[in-house]
């Protein structure tokens, strides 16, 4: 895992745009499985390469939302900048990808990587401008105003960006105002691929939820087409031209009744793990959906050496979407479960966030973090709301705020401010929104945010790992830590209730390192000097993380007590003890 966020750096042009039209929203992040995550304002899209396209938005339900020149920049060229990459897999095509891109609102949709690159690029846009196409003659001769001014109001509607523009579909349902990101998919990465020396499937079975499953061996009862098939492969190029006999994939699915989905996609694969991905948009809203066919007929002949069945969508640029000997067709729905992710976001400066929490950071409909937190993040952040600060009634501060209080108050105090942070999360929640908790270093050690474990199954929370000051303060040490064998993390508490494990640790020699120990060192130094000899070496890291503001102090046991007091930090910092600590950089353990 990477613990740096490489930036990209864009070579920006200047680009004005007159736009009442528009209304800003937040930042457009692109992640999941990319080398290059992207964080991209609507500066940042103007600033690149863009095109003009014509949308006409009328719905599947018949409103009408106007027509627009839209102006953006192509998907695919976007989501080549951030450069796509599977993890580890045993099926390195990209074919079988996802595209799920949603707005604010929380409303999904699903691409197929197929419709975006075997297509050509300008049929979707991220657009983030807009001019009406305004009629050129009154319509008050066929109409009353009754009917046409509502439609004339479309024109001048608010429409936020960065806006997701398919022009190519028939209906414009896909088409998302306030995009805010755009992840990629594989839902698949441990599905098996292996070689076979005769490819072939007797039939296919057709899954998913809330449909029948259904099993096909043969397409005699189907009504059936016939269309050339120019074969063109991005690994071995053109291999001609032959006439394909079967059925229309869509009728196939309509027998289903498949409840309409525009987050839903059909994973289409064969015995040795070959596998390509449609979306329900581009076979059900694109025209090109109704040119996509399951074949059992090549040139007049069965398709028996290559596998009984074969999915062909026609209009791709390349072939590599056909499927041989199909099997399976997985209906799935990219539409996830909300759930609590808490994410660690490192410990200090935000160059040390990981790649894995800006993508999970993409993901969130809302936070639960500080507002140093907040502003040190906004750009990942976005326009989403912030819910609440669980450090603002942590029971240090709560303690400190009333001093007056007895402990019998303080934790009814405690446990009225936490019931109302679990009511404003399940709420959020019962809306449909996922909720990120963003808490400081690694989320796992001493964090805050634990105590909710006890309010949410352990289905409903998902960790996502951060840099610890541990971590970083090992690297200013730059020392090997372990050096007799290993590295003890604690507490000053921890310490103090189990104080009798300090002598076998301090006879082997091992590593101490102690967290929020500074304000305890009164009590913390007389148990050290019980077991280790006044001139065992100790560090303290302050603000580890914090590039302006780190700063390291090698002492020993004997001067520890001097060298905290007489520097002006008393809170964020790590003390280190034991032998280890004196070897040498390049040195040894002996």
């Amino acid at each position: 895992m990477k613990i740096k966020f490489i930036g990209i750096v864009f070579l920006m042009v200047c680009w004005l745009v007159c736009q009442p039209y528009s209304a800003l929203s937040s930042t457009l992040n692109i992640t999941g499985l990319v080398k290059h995550p992207l964080n991209l304002t609507l500066e940042d899209l103007k600033g690149f390469d863009s095109i003009k396209v014509q949308l006409n938005e009328i719905m599947q339900d018949g409103s009408f939302r106007g027509v627009f020149y839209y102006r953006g920049i192509p998907l695919k060229a976007l989501l080549e900048l951030s450069c796509i990459e599977k993890e580890e897999t045993a099926f390195n095509k990209k074919v079988d990808l996802a595209i799920r891109i949603k707005d604010k609102n929380g409303k999904e949709v699903a691409l197929s990587w197929g419709e975006v690159f075997y297509r050509n690029p300008g049929r979707i846009i991220v657009a983030f401008s807009a001019q009406p196409i305004m009629p050129k003659k009154t319509c008050n001769k066929c109409h009353t105003p009754e009917e046409y001014q509502p439609r004339l109001d479309q024109l001048d509607r608010k429409i936020i960006f960065p806006k997701l523009v398919i022009n190519s579909d028939t209906f414009a349902d896909r088409c998302l105002d306030g995009i805010t990101s755009i992840e990629v998919v594989d839902l698949r990465p441990k599905m098996s691929s292996k070689k076979m020396d005769k490819l072939y499937s007797k039939e296919l079975s057709i899954t998913g939820e809330q449909i029948n499953n259904k099993t096909i061996s043969d397409l005699s009862a189907y009504s059936r087409t016939r269309i050339p098939v120019k074969h063109l492969g991005e690994g071995r190029g053109y291999h001609g031209m032959e006439n394909m006999e079967g059925v229309y994939f869509k009728s196939l699915l309509n027998e289903l009744t498949i409840k309409p989905d525009l987050s839903q996609v059909f994973l289409v694969s064969a015995p040795d793990g070959y596998r390509s991905l449609f979306s329900y948009g581009e076979i059900f809203l694109d025209p090109t959906g109704d040119r996509i066919i399951l074949a059992d007929k090549l040139n007049d002949k069965s398709i028996e050496p290559g596998g009984k069945f074969m999915l062909i969508p026609p209009d791709d640029l390349m072939s590599d979407r056909d499927v041989k000997a199909v099997q399976k067709i997985e209906i799935i729905s990219l539409r996830r479960q909300p759930k609590i992710y808490v994410i660690g976001i490192g410990c200090g400066d935000t160059s040390l966030v990981t790649l894995e929490a800006i993508s999970y950071m993409a993901k969130a409909d809302a936070f639960v973090c500080p507002e140093d937190i907040r502003k040190r993040f906004a750009k990942y952040m976005g326009d989403k709301p912030v819910l609440l600060d669980i450090y603002k009634f942590a029971p240090p501060r709560l303690k400190k705020q009333n001093p007056e209080f007895s402990q019998i108050k303080i934790d009814e105090l405690l446990n009225k401010e936490r019931t109302h942070a679990v009511g404003l999360v399940k709420d959020t929640l019962k809306n449909g929104k996922t909720v990120a908790i963003l808490d400081y270093g690694d989320p796992t050690i001493w964090s805050g945010w634990t105590w909710m474990q006890n309010f949410f199954g352990d289905e409903m929370i998902e960790i996502v790992p951060g840099l610890s000051s541990f971590n970083v303060a090992n690297a200013l040490i730059e020392r090997k830590m372990g050096c007799n064998g290993s590295i003890i993390l604690t507490t000053s508490r921890g310490i103090m209730e189990n104080s009798t494990l300090l002598k076998p640790l301090s006879e082997k020699g091992e590593t101490i390192c102690i967290f929020m120990g500074l304000k305890d060192l009164d009590t913390l130094v007389p148990e050290f000097k019980k077991y280790y000899k006044e001139e065992t070496p100790v560090y303290l890291a302050y603000k580890a993380g914090y590039a302006g503001s780190e700063h390291l102090i090698k002492t020993n046991l004997d001067e520890l007590q001097k060298a905290v007091d007489e520097y002006h930090e008393k809170f964020l910092g790590l003390i280190y003890i034991g032998p280890c600590l004196d070897i040498k950089k390049k040195e040894f353990c002996q």
